[in-house]
């Protein structure tokens, strides 16, 4: 088990693939629309486990996998971009989806990786946010929240965990680049998108989290097809704390992907 150090340094990390990194998809079931479980940084595809199968069960087609992020490869070590790790999403569900209707399940900063695809790949129908970043909560204030917090533990986390701080260390360093590629992001507002908010949130700053849980207000508020759903007594792992309303939540986008 990782310390809460580490998991909450690992809840704000990503990786760099300078080039296509093939990724290990598990896919698993049948039927339209293809469901795609984007986990969380500190977690792997387990983080989906008790979720996947009871969404295999309504008859559609479920991928979950491994972020590159939890592998210290070397072509990570010249930089992080998030774009880098949509891209290679991109380029694997290319060969399995078939052009088939995609519904993009996110957790914590697979968000902002979500976000990416779903206003780049027509084939996203829908989003089912599991308090997850969206690109208006990645703010100023959380960025100097982040560095702050963080950057004092560099050293401690190369002592412990050396091939781990070659991942943590530059994503967290790139924040201020990755706000900056998520002002530019926009998730279409057509798309069908149910936003799970936890009730305790990862951060720990007053401040910053009446930011994010503004941003989150803002966003569902400014289209129709948004719902805002508030976990009541869960932490920010919601799927595993109150995976009722994640598996809800799915089972109406997959109502409202089918109906269209």
């Amino acid at each position: 088990m990782l310390t809460a150090v580490l998991a909450i340094l690992l809840s704000t990390a990503g990786v760099k693939a300078t080039q296509f990194y093939p990724l290990s998809l598990d896919v698993k079931g049948e039927g339209q629309p293809v469901v795609v479980f984007i986990h969380g940084n500190g977690s792997n595809a387990l983080a989906w486990s008790d979720i996947e199968p009871q969404t295999r069960s309504m008859g559609v087609q479920t991928i979950v996998y491994d972020r590159v992020i939890l592998d210290p490869h070397p072509m990570w070590e010249a930089g992080y971009a998030v774009e880098h790790e949509a891209k290679d999403l991109i380029t694997a569900l290319s060969d399995l989806a078939d052009n088939a209707p995609i519904i993009l399940v996110a957790h914590s900063y697979g968000g902002y990786i979500a976000s990416l695809l779903a206003e780049e790949l027509e084939q996203v129908q829908g989003l089912v946010l599991v308090d997850a970043g969206i690109p208006q909560d990645m703010s100023a204030e959380l960025v100097d929240f982040v560095l702050a917090e963080y950057t004092p533990r560099f050293e401690a986390l190369e002592k412990a965990a050396p091939e781990l701080a070659k991942t943590v260390i530059p994503v967290i360093k790139a924040y201020p680049a990755t706000a900056q590629r998520m002002g530019t992001v926009t998730i279409p507002q057509h798309l069908p998108v149910i936003d799970i908010v936890a009730e305790t949130s990862w951060v720990k700053d007053a401040q910053v989290i009446a930011q994010m849980h503004k941003a989150h207000a803002d966003f569902t508020a400014a289209s129709p097809e948004r719902t805002s759903v508030f976990a009541k007594g869960s932490g920010h792992n919601v799927m595993q704390d109150k995976p009722e309303y994640v598996i809800e939540a799915i089972k109406r986008i997959v109502e409202q992907v089918r109906d269209k």
